[in-house]
């Protein structure tokens, strides 16, 4: 398996990082500025395209559990596409290796191995605010898959 990409150009984000950063009110972690900062320092922000998807219904949630309004919702929603995210279609290759991913992970659903898989294929840092997903990754010596909560200083 890779280790660390210390000069990776690309990051990929998930779902948690871009609705935290266009609505901090619903955040269990301060984002204060990473992306802009990731921008800044010249990484391209990547995402499988499943994710527009799934940061909607993330949104959605918000608003059915009365957290933000609806108002608030749509704000969101429009926000996520200002992000600077590039949407990477799924392919055989890269769905092929997500499902090896969930194996590994002991997982029955893709989701979050896509996410794995696409930072694994661009040879990127995975940056998740999924402690689980962060934890199953340590575990198998994912070096790349960092949890949003910790220092990128050392990291980009």
């Amino acid at each position: 398996m890779r280790k660390f990409w210390p000069t990776a150009t690309y990051l990929v984000i998930d779902a948690n990082v871009a609705v935290w950063t266009v609505l901090p009110t619903v955040a269990t972690e301060n984002l204060d500025g990473r992306l802009t900062d990731w921008h800044q320092q010249g990484h391209q922000l990547i995402v499988p395209d499943f994710w527009l998807a799934e940061v909607t219904s993330v949104v959605r949630q918000f608003v059915y559990t009365k957290t933000i309004t609806m108002a608030e919702g749509n704000t969101a929603i429009a926000d996520l596409v200002t992000l600077g995210v590039e949407i990477v279609p799924l392919s055989l290759e890269l769905c092929q290796s997500a499902f090896a991913w969930a194996a590994r992970f002991q997982q029955s659903k893709v989701y979050d191995s896509l996410y794995v898989a696409l930072a694994e294929q661009r040879q990127a840092e995975l940056w998740t605010g999924d402690k689980r997903l962060v934890n199953r990754a340590r575990q198998l010596k994912l070096e790349w898959v960092h949890w949003v909560g910790e220092s990128d200083t050392q990291n980009t």
